[in-house]
């Protein structure tokens, strides 16, 4: 009878353990979603963003667009963007890839291409 005892509280703690262990894997899975929502919501900021500086490249790169417009976009349209919304966009998405020194580095190289490229000065 003492075999039979043992064997529900043997019965008893083994389903609290296993019941025990899916609720802590329940509760930190849940809290390992949460994150994902914030990476998604970076991940489509930066993709907006990201489309609308192709679009500046691509007014910039055709030779057919008005030297006015590609002036707008290399000299305001396009740092004014990038300063305010790609950078931070991009730190929030890989903070540990990327810095604002190296990023603004960037921004310059690319503004000088183009300037010297299309032959514009910004002011």
């Amino acid at each position: 009878m003492a075999d039979f005892y043992e064997f529900i509280v043997c019965s008893i703690v083994m389903k609290i353990r296993i019941l025990s262990l899916g609720l802590i894997s329940i509760l930190f899975i849940g809290c390992n979603k949460q994150p994902e929502v914030k990476s998604e919501k970076a991940q489509e900021s930066f993709e907006v963003v990201d489309n609308k500086i192709s679009e500046y490249m691509d007014i910039l790169d055709n030779p057919d667009t008005p030297k006015q417009e590609q002036t707008r976009v290399l000299c305001k349209d396009y740092p004014n963007l990038y300063e305010s919304k790609y950078i931070p966009a991009l730190l929030k998405l890989a903070p540990k890839d990327y810095s604002k020194e190296k990023l603004m580095s960037d921004l310059k190289v690319s503004t000088d291409y183009y300037a010297e490229k299309l032959d514009i000065n910004c002011q």
